[in-house]
């Protein structure tokens, strides 16, 4: 019994001094620059959102926090470099549910698994995306491109800077019984562009991202694929609105790798939450396209877990195969 409570006080000893080692190391923390890795094109609405949290995420830490953008392979090269970080608070990264989900089923022999590396922080907010089409095009509605991608099988063309938008088009093949081709690019603002200049007949993207070539009379929205109107285009159709019942809506947070200590997470989570809280903050991250949300590490977990499983199920009714 001696031997048992010595061995017993040991223990105790050794998780009270690890105990105070993780308080400590939390305390000095951060001691250097934070880098915040974006695994997108730079000039997209995640990458603007991003940065504007990193502004005032540096004034509250007191250490500058650097955006570092890591394309390539749709966000899978910038979200395994941070699955390898160091797990001390000093690597962060901006996922999505395509990044952090999706992706694990629209690609074969997945090199992460985000349930299990990635420790979420703090929701940035969610995303509507819209089907676009050029402004000379004589597709006007989600009617006329049905039927000009039924009569013209496999001519008609979709361009695709990330996974999201990658899933959107083909979400609506499946569920419009279309082929439209699909045409991969290294970003966003590149198959924007190509759209724009009429080599692409649609793009499906961030309402946000695709606004000022609206704006400027070089694209022409047809529908938003969110339940309701988005308030930065109030007179574009919602899908069903439009005769066709599909819904394709994202978001995108903060995360850190697994295993960082919890009071650097807390107090992250925290500060991100705070920062999503303020008014100035909002309206900059409603000009990139993002509905802001106040979802802290315990919220935004649980959000991430059900979507995990929900993009799943939605990959596989819509008959997509991992490539």
């Amino acid at each position: 019994m001696k031997k048992f409570i010595r061995t017993l006080m040991h223990c105790t000893v050794v998780a009270a001094t690890v105990a105070a080692a993780t308080v400590a190391q939390a305390q000095a923390w951060p001691s250097k620059s934070i880098r915040m890795i974006v695994p997108l094109a730079p000039g997209g609405g995640t990458d603007i959102a991003a940065r504007v949290v990193a502004q005032y995420l540096s004034e509250a830490l007191g250490q500058q926090v650097v955006i570092e953008n890591k394309v390539g392979a749709n966000g899978v090269i910038g979200v395994n470099e941070a699955a390898r970080a160091a797990p001390d608070g000093y690597t962060l990264v901006v996922g999505s549910s395509t990044t952090m989900a999706a992706n694990n089923f629209l690609y074969k022999n997945p090199t992460v698994e985000p349930l299990n590396d990635f420790a979420p922080l703090a929701m940035l907010g969610t995303i509507d995306f819209a089907l676009m089409v050029p402004a000379g095009s004589a597709i006007n509605s989600v009617k006329d491109l049905i039927a000009a991608a039924k009569a013209n099988p496999g001519k008609l063309s979709y361009g695709f800077g990330t996974s999201a938008a990658l899933l959107c088009g083909e979400i609506f093949n499946a569920s419009a019984g279309t082929t439209i081709v699909k045409v991969p690019y290294k970003g966003s603002p590149q198959s924007l562009t190509d759209l724009a200049g009429g080599r692409l007949d649609l793009v499906c993207d961030p309402l946000g991202t695709s606004l000022p070539l609206i704006k400027a009379g070089k694209l022409r929205p047809l529908a938003v694929t969110s339940a309701h109107r988005n308030g930065l285009a109030k007179d574009v159709p919602t899908m069903a609105e439009a005769g066709m019942p599909m819904e394709h809506e994202t978001w995108a947070g903060f995360f850190a790798p697994a295993k960082t200590p919890r009071a650097i997470v807390q107090r992250l989570s925290a500060e991100i939450v705070k920062i999503m809280s303020r008014p100035d903050v909002q309206a900059r991250i409603i000009d990139t396209g993002f509905i802001p949300r106040q979802f802290g590490t315990d919220e935004f977990g649980a959000i991430h877990r059900l979507d995990y499983t929900r993009m799943e199920k939605m990959i596989k009714a819509a008959g997509i195969s991992p490539e």
